[in-house]
């Protein structure tokens, strides 16, 4: 490389490849193989001549408004594949390139400045309030396939787009989507949707108007099936109009996560037809990063998103040829021209894309696909159901087509039809219910080479199953009600009741139907234990026999919170199930008799008032008793006497505990409730061996409502004994590093591989910590790992690192963190390091390593303060090896530092102690409103652990 491109080369200005002799003779880029040197300066496409290179390159040098010089190099044209594989070089041929037609892309908008898309884009549009650029990567890529240049190209390569920008990031507002399509509809002939929810009938509001604007405007809408696989084919492709476009791989493979049909509710074809969607490169917008990116300009990525504009750019060729005809029409010239790729019509529709055909056909049917729907047990003994297809000849000569079908259950009304020039005709198409296999089934029926799918879901033998719910009133009542199969584990929920009763078609088998029955202020809820369903059934579910939810206690207190837990062995997994709410209302259960093999109930209750709070948790074995109301007494309990502090000022917490409690139960839904902060109360908790708690507390400033989980502690997941005590403590200075919070937290080695995991402002407690999850909104961190001369190994944004790759010698490694945050709820703690100094090598299998770990904490008042003033104020320093570590040395030393200037300068203090208890003597001069600390623990083997926390505590006067 020439010395004067070095400080270009590494400044970023110019592209390393310039100077890659072997690279630009394979990419043709060499003096034998052409005369000029294709160059993209500033996204502008330049080929100054190699004889006027030094030229050339004198002005790259000395132009200060060129930002980056690239190589325009050469990749592989992967969709030259893909565009092969659907037709599209056929269709070019022919003349077809979308001339003259527009597509709509509602999408992340587009990158403007992308050489792809110089000259494509006749307007753009933001409907999210963030400006038409694409900062995500996902709407470049996909314009760029429906039209762009470039080495990859577009199928319509010579239409014009809008774009619309309706979502940001990976997200896309509802809102926002439908206020594109209203936009783009009247002005462009087909829409691209690379985007959806989940899985609906087509009732959902953005299947509705891709149904509404399809009839009002013409306009076809290509939309991407999801990527949810067996999951269903997702809003709004679910809609009637919609072309749905699921994927397949360069080969005709279906993709794995293509979405399938058959559509949910009416078991309609869906997708219409599948095109290739896996490693399709095209445009990548500026500064993302979005799919394997391969070059400065270009990605390659995977998803039914990217088979869509295939299927877009087909249909903008389709209309050159033909434009006249309407969105449904082409629609059904797109799969009707669509080969099978071997799968059924749930899974491929009409098959995979075929553009040549599409455009070379001047026949097609009136719909895209016919559907016979479900065939109600017993099927066999339907009688035949007949349909009619049309088919509508464009071209003014008449045609003669043969007629075919695939699967044994149809039959059609004739084995040829003759179409007229200008007109239309039918084809009767019979399915025998008798011929028919229980599932979903299908198959094509071809008209001279148009296809159209057929589907029909035969139901397996099921019968209907009534249920009657009956109010506290003895009126009939409103009700959540739901089946579940105890075989499979399957849930199905029924319709709101009418008139109280409700019905449901199930699959013959073992059920329990569960139903909170509503009253005024009033909930029961009820499990029906096993029913067999063999034959139609009718039960009736009365609230009146429903036992009152409550707890008698040795005080007077109040309920602020009642749960019902009920938990299910079924089809080899634990479902659970229940209801729970903080309002007054009254709670009722109706008692039932089951087998504790499948069925465990209980219910959790939370009191409070005068002082004390109650965590009443309550589990019954098999089925739910007669008596539900609790006689609680405080010497069966376990009592804590627990001390709240704040952070600097008074403010609101959030308490929450819940119990993991009932068999099987694998979830517990925190219910956070808010208490005034300083404050001192006594909590008491059921103390059982089977009755584990998860502790967490949240914080907010008394003006903020509770929008969220700011400030968040976890105390663990304990398990009391009754009749015993405890103390303990929230929210205490001083913020320090956490390894030990055992299966989140720690520095671990697995061979030669590992990981940290940490959270850097865990609170002065030894037993509490966060995890990242609540702090991320106003957390920045930094990780790092290198070797004790200061080579990085791997470095990470976040409180997570992976590394891999360490030499199997021993060797000693520093753990470095950074951090700072800027929450309203605290002044202590804005910024916190961490080192940890360790020897290791190769280990087997995972272990944690025994670095040391400190706590820090002091007799600070509710608000985290310490005396003013005072020469001598005792900060006590725990020193414990990280958690699950093995072979620990003993502390050899702790020193501290303190600074009253925000860390400017720092003043070393006495320390006593030993082992793992330490006392830091630190002064608090007059004036001081803050105290920060810089400890370190260093033990016998040479690990050591040095904590800086900035404003680690105040001190006794306000706080600003």
């Amino acid at each position: 490389m020439p010395q004067d491109a070095v400080p270009l080369v590494r400044s970023g200005k110019v592209d390393k490849r310039l100077f890659d002799v072997t690279g630009l003779v394979e990419q043709g880029r060499d003096d034998g193989s052409r005369d000029t040197l294709p160059l993209i300066v500033d996204r502008r496409a330049l080929a100054p001549a190699k004889s006027a290179l030094g030229v050339a390159w004198e002005g790259i040098k000395s132009g200060s408004d060129i930002a980056k010089v690239w190589l325009d190099g050469r990749v592989r044209l992967w969709d030259a594949e893909s565009f092969a594989q659907v037709g599209a070089p056929a269709a070019w041929q022919a003349g077809f390139t979308g001339r003259g037609v527009t597509v709509a892309v509602l999408d992340g908008g587009y990158d403007p400045g992308h050489p792809d898309l110089q000259g494509k884009v006749l307007e753009a549009q933001d409907f999210t309030g963030s400006g038409v650029r694409d900062t995500f990567g996902h709407g470049t890529h996909v314009a760029s396939t429906v039209a762009g240049d470039g080495v990859f190209g577009g199928v319509a390569k010579d239409a014009r787009l809008l774009v619309g920008k309706v979502c940001v990031e990976d997200t896309c507002d509802e809102s926002a989507v439908l206020a594109g399509m209203e936009w783009a509809a009247p002005r462009a002939e087909v829409v691209n949707l690379s985007l959806g929810g989940g899985a609906t009938d087509g009732a959902d509001p953005l299947s509705l108007a891709v149904n509404r604007l399809s009839e009002q405007h013409g306009t076809l809408f290509v939309v991407a099936a999801g990527n949810g696989g067996e999951d269903g084919v997702s809003s709004p492709a679910a809609a009637d109009a919609a072309l749905a476009v699921g994927s397949v791989s360069k080969s005709d493979r279906l993709s794995r996560f293509s979405g399938r049909g058959p559509r949910v509710g009416d078991f309609a074809v869906k997708p219409d037809v599948v095109a290739p969607g896996e490693g399709i490169g095209a445009a990548r917008a500026a500064g993302t990063s979005m799919g394997e990116p391969i070059d400065d300009l270009h990605t390659r990525a995977d998803g039914t998103s990217m088979a869509a504009p295939h299927v877009a750019g087909a249909a903008a060729l389709v209309k050159q040829a033909h434009p006249g005809w309407s969105g449904r029409e082409l629609k059904a010239a797109i799969t009707g021209a669509a080969r099978s790729v071997g799968r059924s019509v749930y899974e491929e529709g009409s098959g995979r894309l075929d553009v040549a055909a599409a455009v070379g056909n001047s026949v097609v049917a009136s719909v895209s696909s016919l559907s016979f729907g479900v065939l109600r047990f017993p099927h066999q003994q339907l009688p035949p159901i007949t349909r009619k297809l049309t088919f509508r000849n464009s071209s003014e000569r008449a045609v003669t087509l043969p007629v075919s079908v695939d699967h044994p259950a149809i039959a059609l009304g004739a084995k040829e039809i003759v179409v007229p020039g200008g007109g239309a005709a039918d084809v009767e198409v019979t399915l025998d219910p008798a011929k028919v296999a229980v599932g979903p089934g299908g198959g094509r029926v071809v008209v001279g080479g148009i296809a159209v799918a057929v589907g029909f879901t035969a139901e397996a033998e099921m019968y209907e199953l009534t249920v009657t719910t009956v109010g506290r009133d003895g009126k009939p009542s409103g009700a959540e009600v739901s089946a579940l199969e105890l075989a499979s584990g399957a849930s199905e929920d029924f319709a709101q009741p009418v008139g109280g009763v409700t019905k449901l078609r199930l699959v013959k088998g073992v059920y329990s139907v569960d139903a909170v029955v509503h009253g005024d202020a009033e909930h029961t809820w009820a499990s029906t234990g096993k029913i067999v369903l063999d034959r139609p059934t009718a039960i009736t579910i009365d609230a009146r026999q429903g036992k009152e939810v409550g707890a008698r206690f040795d005080r007077a207190v109040g309920r602020r919170f009642v749960g019902i837990d009920a938990v299910y062995a079924a089809g080899g997994v634990r479902v659970q199930t229940g209801v729970s709410s903080r309002t007054q209302d009254a709670f009722f259960a109706v008692p039932v008799q089951a087998d504790a093999a499948y069925f465990n109930f209980g219910t959790f209750q939370i009191w409070g008032g005068g002082g004390h709070e109650y965590f009443v948790a309550t589990p019954f074995a098999g089925g739910i008793p007669a008596e539900v109301r609790a006689r609680v007494r405080d010497r069966e309990l376990y009592e804590e006497k627990v001390r709240y502090r704040a952070q600097g000022a008074p403010a609101i917490g959030s308490r929450s505990s819940s119990p993991f409690y009932v068999k099987g139960q694998s979830i517990t839904f925190g219910t956070p409730l808010d208490l005034a902060i300083p404050q001192r109360r006594v909590e008491h908790f059921t103390g059982r061996p089977d009755v584990k708690w998860v502790m967490d507390f949240f914080q907010r400033p008394v003006s903020q409502p509770s929008l969220g989980f700011d400030g968040h502690i976890s105390a663990g997941r304990p398990v009391f004994t009754g009749g015993t005590s405890g103390v303990r403590s929230w929210n205490s200075a001083v913020a320090s590093t956490d390894l030990n919070l055992r299966g989140f937290h720690g520095i671990v080695r697995s061979g030669n591989n590992g990981y940290v995991q940490h959270w850097p402002f865990a609170p002065g407690e030894p037993d509490a910590s966060d995890e990242f999850v609540f702090g991320a909104p106003y957390v920045q961190a930094r990780t790092q790992l290198s070797t004790v001369d200061g080579r990085v190994l791997a470095e990470n944004d976040g409180v997570f690192l992976n590394f891999s790759g360490l030499p199997e010698a021993q060797a000693r490694y520093v753990v470095d963190v950074e951090a700072a945050r800027s929450p309203k709820w605290t002044p202590f703690a804005p910024k916190v390091a961490a080192r940890f100094e360790f020897v290791s090598g190769r280990t087997d299998g995972n272990v944690y390593l025994p670095v040391p770990t400190l706590r820090i904490s002091g007799a600070f008042d509710g608000l985290n303060r310490a005396p003013a003033g005072c020469r001598v104020f005792p900060v006590d320093v725990s020193v414990v090896p990280q958690a699950g570590s093995v072979g620990a040395a003993e502390v050899r030393s702790v020193t501290v530092q303190a600074s009253v200037d925000d860390g400017a300068t720092w003043r070393s203090v006495p320390v006593v102690g030993a082992r793992a208890r330490w006392k830091a003597l630190v002064p608090h001069p007059d004036g001081v409103e803050f105290v920060s600390l810089n400890v370190k623990a260093v033990d016998a083997a040479g690990n050591s652990v040095e904590q800086k926390t900035i404003r680690a505590y105040g001190v006794n006067r306000p706080l600003g």
